[in-house]
């Protein structure tokens, strides 16, 4: 008989993101700069991903607010 393995939550794409900008930090100490830019692109593009999936809020104008 298997086993059953135990599902793991989705992981947040802010704590993606943290972890991917330390990594970075310590490639750049070590003196993998290139490695360590990558890293950041990474975790930026994370959450725009995240950014681009999620519903905008509805905008509302402030009363007695005038375009131009």
């Amino acid at each position: 008989m298997a086993q059953l393995q135990p599902i793991e939550p989705p992981v947040s794409p802010l704590l993606l993101s943290d972890r991917l900008i330390s990594l970075a930090e310590q490639a750049e100490q070590v003196g993998c700069t290139d490695t360590a830019r990558d890293l950041v692109r990474l975790a930026c593009s994370v959450l725009d991903e995240k950014a681009k999936c999620a519903p905008r809020p509805a905008r509302s104008r402030a009363r007695g607010y005038r375009a131009g």
